[in-house]
């Protein structure tokens, strides 16, 4: 954007706009590492997959478990689950090695037997059992974005919007994400006439609307060749009904044992969700090409405990919702563990978030039939899912079952690394892998678009381009995917993603 005359940003200004950026980005916070996923919690989720018959990924989370917890009394019977887990799917050439690995490591086990016998099981299958080609994944083919995801424009006029815009389309950029809610404490377009502390950027009966500043915006970019896809959020859309608490979320307090209000709308609520699909309408009412649902399409382990979650809850699955059922306590103090019933609760809430999320995109539909949908998923979703499902309702192979049509990862090397203490190239590693997992799981890498930071979360500070650059060419040479880099900050050298399978640029300022 060098034709766009830029002001001077004042350094306090820059650290108060990433740490709004980070509050959005990421919900779970310091969340994912909190004592409560033991190896017991873990062991229950992979016997809670096996009993919903999802064999690979039981084998799967036994083997995480095996990992990570290989000091659990709990081992040896992990050990000998993944085994049967392996013949239960099918794959009985690692079902026969898992079962002879079993019975050298676990002896005196009591499943030492029946692991024998099993193993033979797995032999004479292997050897009747034709090779099976893995089943290929048919999805329909996306075009790699070329996007600039906006918190704010620069310009303090509309001409000078036309402006950015301009310059944006000659870069080569395709698609503009433009952020269409507004947050109390947020930073106003300086180009809008605000008239509501929060709200929406377009008209609508269902909201306050802070400033009709979104038609414009499309217009112009529509003027210049460029796509708009609104970023809008969910569950936080609560504008103009924060003293609702019949719409309220309920959040249960594991520690004090009691219930309490959490941020945003009841999810579960059938008044809410209306609310939400009037919102959406009227959003659809302009001529955008698309959505991006914002990352508060979650709920955190202990939230969604509402009445309306409950009768659903027990009308779909035939349980009461007894919060603490859903934890086993150690005495005095020790640390809280998941039982086989949370597991069972936290993928039925998942589901249900992923059924809002369709009825909001038919609405969409209804009146904007060739707009696509692209929804944000933590990096737990793909390096480890149950952390992803636990804390946060988010589940990739749920998603998939949806079909979005983009998978926007937040890869953050320098967030991933102070959470999972791991060094830079470690994460850079991890990450690669990240790729290549989540293209497979998708089936057309243009498909997932991985989001990589370039300012630190912490200080505000902008991150040494050539780590930034060095981190996506390693991506792109790993596989063909979208591409954003997060957030957009002037000086950085964009011309590094327009090689190969590109990529998009994610914007704030």
């Amino acid at each position: 954007m060098k034709d766009i005359k830029r002001a001077q940003i004042r350094p306090a200004a820059v650290a108060l706009l990433i740490l709004l950026l980070l509050a959005w980005t990421r919900v779970a916070g310091a969340a994912t590492r909190a004592p409560y996923f033991t190896d017991l919690g873990q062991f229950n989720y992979a016997r809670f997959l096996m009993d919903e018959g999802d064999y690979q990924t039981a084998a799967r989370e036994f083997g995480r478990f095996i990992d990570c917890f290989p000091g659990s009394p709990l081992i040896s019977e992990a050990q000998f689950r993944m085994a049967e887990a392996y013949l239960y799917s099918g794959r009985y050439s690692e079902a026969e090695g898992q079962f002879r690995l079993f019975i050298s490591n676990f002896v005196d086990s009591p499943f030492a037997i029946v692991a024998e016998i099993k193993m033979q099981e797995a032999r004479d299958k292997l050897k009747k059992a034709a090779p099976q080609p893995l089943p290929e994944i048919y999805r329909e083919k996306r075009p790699y974005l070329r996007a600039v995801q906006v918190m704010l424009f620069e310009g303090r006029t509309y001409a000078e919007v036309e402006s950015e815009l301009e310059s944006l389309a000659g870069a080569g950029v395709d698609t503009i994400i433009v952020r269409a809610f507004h947050n109390q404490g947020d930073r106003f377009y300086p180009a809008a006439k605000p008239s509501n502390k929060r709200g929406v950027y377009f008209k609508t009966s269902y909201a306050p609307v802070v400033d009709d500043f979104l038609p414009r915006v499309i217009e112009m970019a529509h003027s210049k060749g460029l796509k708009v896809f609104a970023w809008m959020t969910t569950r936080y859309a609560d504008y103009g009904a924060e003293d609702d608490e019949g719409l309220a979320c309920v959040s249960y307090d594991i520690q004090k044992m009691g219930y309490g209000r959490c941020k945003g709308l009841d999810l579960f609520n059938e008044r809410a969700v209306q609310r939400l699909e009037g919102i959406y309408s009227d959003l659809a009412s302009h001529e955008i090409d698309g959505v991006l649902f914002q990352d508060d399409l979650v709920m955190r382990h202990n939230e969604g405990f509402g009445e309306a979650a409950a009768a659903l809850f027990e009308k779909e699955t035939g349980t009461g919702l007894d919060p603490e059922a859903l934890y086993i306590r150690e005495p005095e103090g020790g640390p809280v563990h998941y039982t086989g019933l949370f597991w069972r609760w936290a993928s039925w809430k998942n589901r249900h978030l992923v059924r809002v999320a369709d009825r909001l995109k038919a609405v969409v539909k209804y009146k904007r039939p060739q707009a696509m949908f692209a929804i944000n998923l933590m990096y737990e979703s793909i390096v480890n899912p149950p952390y992803a499902l636990a804390w946060l309702s988010q589940d990739l192979n749920e998603a998939l079952m949806s079909d979005f049509d983009y998978f926007s990862i937040m890869a953050y090397h320098r967030q991933m690394g102070e959470e999972l203490e791991k060094s830079a190239p470690e994460i850079r590693d991890m990450i690669v892998k990240m790729v290549g997992d989540a293209s497979r799981a998708v089936g057309d890498p243009a498909r997932v678009l991985i989001k990589v930071q370039t300012v630190d979360w912490r200080t505000g500070k902008p991150l040494a381009d050539q780590e930034v650059v060095d981190l996506i060419r390693e991506i792109k040479g790993a596989r063909g995917v979208s591409l954003a880099v997060v957030p957009y900050r002037g000086g950085f050298p964009f011309g590094e993603l327009s090689g190969g399978g590109l990529a998009s640029i994610e914007g704030m300022r």
